[in-house]
């Protein structure tokens, strides 16, 4: 038991982190697409640049041999099981120090076919005319607006993207025909007859192993963004992905196997396998396809889910006609039970069995996985599922463009499920093996006992007596030793305590008496040793924090001069050239007094721009206090204050502002020296390494929650194996007099002040078909309710 209960914990924590491992490719995956449309939308369109794409933009996908109907066995055969890559066999290590357990496994030869990711390009006008179209769907240019016209008739986006910004994008959920079966399971002759149809497996659902002849499920996902021109919307670029690439992630997943990592074929039979649903709940790939969600492609409209009895009872009582619309006000997760029971009813007659959560109660371990995944997480549970126990997953697909970052699931979940007695074979068989060597033993134990048991009681009956009494001096002797050591050992270690305590309240000067010179002493020298040691260490550190702050407050300071002196510059040499000219006219006497009202003005002027200067660059020298501030107005100083200064120095601050109102409650002087050594450490890489885009992006935007700003650079990102260091503090990657180290540290320590959140990682962006690596900063500031 106690073996079973380890291997369950293991293998819990190893199925969750394939679980995270692949929500995280798949959010991955989508945010390429991301890439890809923005990519699109900046270019200038044709349709020979549509076609290019298209045909550039392809993926390998598994492939798995024909498969045929065995009636001897009632399954599905392989007609040629795919073999690994070398036919040879190693028996044992070539090193006998490599001995050990030693396994040698060559990859199988699967069989892959590499299709377009895309199923369709097109970009269309203001209208929905399509202009632009490459697709292997229909290739005849439609007018979109019109649902009737979309993939399945299905599609309602043209109203849904009208409000669409530049850089927006729209994402769609998961479009594709619905694929019925009467048949759950192994697709045999048997269950064709007793649920009364033809043995016709290629008309119903496919479902991998159990059914590898049948209809697959064919969907898109939809990606829409519009298209400007100087600041004007022309259009929009639409891709539809091709729903048959997410589905590839999950069914060709294994984890059963001890000698497979990938698989050509699902098998669903096992218990073992893993699959995806959506941010609502609704099943969006599984290795039986007819469980995926989908639309009836000749109306429209979405076919509904399977539904417990209960459900289909309310249903008829309501004498409502149209399902969809009922359910769209009918409790969601309502006690979902094992004791409740399936609309068997819909699968004989309609075999209409799309896993829909929100109404499949009888099975519970819907409302549990979206319990585990509702703040964005992962985590699993066991539960008894069809006959066996099962440990089921859950992990949150991390991808929030568009429609999925208005929920914490973003896309949804993925979940492996997992027969737990796979996990217990080993340890059942060792159960066996100890029960077998137990038995022997016992047996000759008893044998053994039967002969001398006459003899083992005289023996102790003697040992008995004698130390009876030798234990009873022994006792009071020990009780005596015990009492006189622990009054001893307390009162030194009371001493210890109330050291301990007093150093705990930063009263370094304390110092315990030494009593004794046996273990106890040198421990009371030893504590007092160190508590002049941490002293000592403490002024140190006090006195080269406070040099290092100065330090960089005076780099910032030098830095903020400069750019003053900088943008004086040019109302400096205005002023110099008008005084020099009204100077002139007066020494050729050709002076006028309109003539010198106007130098005046001028002269005017230029000092307002060096005032304003001054009034902007005010604000950093102002002391720190906490107060409630406009976020867009210190990054738009801040923005003003450089801008000029890094121009001069060949460096480009692109600034987006989202015009955004968010109020935040803290120190202003603070978040501008946050913003300014981000800022100043961009620019310095930039010039350091020479970077071919010299430009720093700043962004400024917000969520529910957040005020954001995002500041990215191009100069080729920080080391990976450094970025979870850079906030430490004298941490620094310039040479030792250009950096101190203590500047991000104290960036990370101001954020947090007032709960924000300052974060980085590397990223890689395409500037006119040049992709570039760097840096970026994301600044979190909790909005004032």
């Amino acid at each position: 038991n106690d073996s079973i209960e380890a291997l369950d914990q293991k293998s819990k924590i190893t199925l969750e982190k394939f679980s995270v491992s692949l929500a995280s490719k798949v959010a991955d995956f989508l945010y390429e697409r991301d890439n890809d449309i923005l990519f699109l939308s900046k270019i200038t369109l044709k349709q020979k640049i549509i076609d290019d794409f298209f045909n550039s933009k392809n993926k390998d996908i598994y492939l798995h041999e024909k498969y045929i109907y065995s009636d001897a066995t009632k399954k599905w055969t392989s007609s040629n099981l795919p073999k690994k890559t070398s036919a040879r066999t190693i028996q044992n290590a070539q090193t006998k120090d490599n001995e050990k357990h030693f396994n040698f496994e060559d990859p199988i030869k699967f069989k892959t076919k590499n299709i377009p990711i895309y199923r369709e390009i097109t970009y269309f006008d203001l209208e929905g005319n399509e202009i632009y179209k490459k697709s292997n769907t229909n290739s005849k240019k439609l007018n979109i607006s019109k649902k009737e016209n979309t993939y399945c008739k299905a599609e309602d986006y043209f109203e849904k993207i009208q409000n669409l910004k530049n850089g927006d994008i729209f994402v769609s959920d998961v479009i594709g025909a619905y694929v019925p079966s009467k048949i759950i399971g192994t697709f045999t002759k048997e269950k064709a007859k007793k649920a009364n149809i033809k043995f016709k497996p290629e008309n119903h659902g496919y479902a991998g192993i159990e059914n590898p002849v049948g209809k697959k499920f064919e969907g898109i996902i939809r990606f829409i963004t519009p298209i400007y021109k100087k600041s004007k919307k022309i259009g929009y670029i639409s891709l539809a992905l091709d729903h048959r690439h997410i589905m590839e992630f999950t069914d060709t997943f294994c984890h059963s196997s001890h000698h497979i990592i990938r698989q050509n074929i699902s098998n669903a039979g096992t218990g073992n396998y893993a699959f995806m649903w959506d941010y609502e709940g609704r099943n969006i790939s599984h290795p039986r396809d007819y469980f995926i969600v989908g639309f009836n492609a000749k109306t429209g409209k979405r076919v509904p889910g399977w539904l417990s009895a209960k459900v289909a009872d309310d249903f008829k009582k309501s004498e409502e006609k149209d399902l969809n619309y009922f359910l769209e006000a009918y409790p969601k997760f309502e006690n979902q039970s094992l004791k409740q029971k399936p609309n068997i009813k819909q699968l004989k007659e309609l075999g209409e069995v799309g896993l829909d959560c929100r109404y499949l109660n009888f099975a519970p371990q819907c409302q549990g996985w979206m319990q585990l995944t509702e703040n964005g997480g992962y985590g699993s549970f066991i539960i008894f599922w069809s006959g066996v126990w099962k440990l089921t997953t859950a992990a949150t697909i991390p991808y929030y463009t568009g429609q999925y970052g208005n929920t914490k699931r973003g896309f949804g979940f993925i979940t492996i499920g997992a027969n737990v007695d796979e996990f217990h074979k080993a340890a059942n068989k060792t159960k066996e093996n100890l029960d077998t060597i137990l038995l022997k033993q016992t047996t000759k134990m008893e044998q053994s006992l039967k002969k001398n048991i006459d003899k083992v009681s005289s023996y102790i009956g003697a040992i008995i007596r004698e130390l009876t009494f030798v234990t009873a001096i022994m006792i009071f002797i020990v009780i005596f030793i015990a009492i006189w050591m622990s009054n001893y050992i307390t009162g030194k270690i009371e001493h210890l305590i109330e050291g301990t305590n007093e150093f705990a309240q930063n009263h370094l000067d304390y110092q315990i008496e030494v009593t004794s010179n046996d273990e106890i002493g040198n421990l009371e020298h030893s504590f007092n040793d160190m508590a002049n040691k941490i002293k000592e260490k403490e002024i140190e550190n006090k006195e080269k924090d406070f040099l290092l702050i100065q330090q960089s407050k005076m780099a910032e300071m030098g830095d903020m001069m400069s750019a003053i002196i900088h943008q004086w510059k040019q109302p400096l040499s205005v002023i110099s050239i008008i005084s020099t000219g009204a100077k002139l006219n007066i020494d050729l006497d050709i002076s006028t007094e309109e003539k010198t009202l106007d130098s005046f003005n001028t002269i005017e002027e230029q000092i307002k721009i060096m005032s304003q200067t001054i009034n902007d660059f005010s604000n950093f020298f102002k002391p720190t206090i906490q107060k409630k501030y406009n976020l867009e107005t210190i990054v738009n100083d801040v923005y003003r204050m450089l801008k000029g200064v890094y121009k001069s120095k060949g460096v480009f601050i692109n600034y987006t502002n989202k015009k955004t109102n968010v109020i935040i409650d803290g120190y202003p002087t603070e978040l501008m020296q946050v913003l300014i050594n981000i800022l100043n450490n961009a620019r310095d890489a930039i010039l350091e390494k020479n970077s071919k885009q010299k430009t720093i992006d700043i962004k400024l935007f917000s969520d529910k929650n957040y005020g954001i700003i995002e500041i990215t650079d191009y100069a080729g990102g920080i080391p990976e194996n450094l970025l979870d260091s850079i906030f430490e503090p004298y941490f620094t990657t310039k040479k030792e007099d250009k950096g101190t180290g203590i500047g991000l540290n104290m960036s990370m320590n101001i954020v947090k002040k007032t709960n924000g959140k300052l974060l980085v990682k590397n990223t890689t962006s395409i500037i006119d078909d040049i992709e570039y690596t760097g840096a970026q900063f994301t600044i979190k500031l909790q909005k004032e309710e």
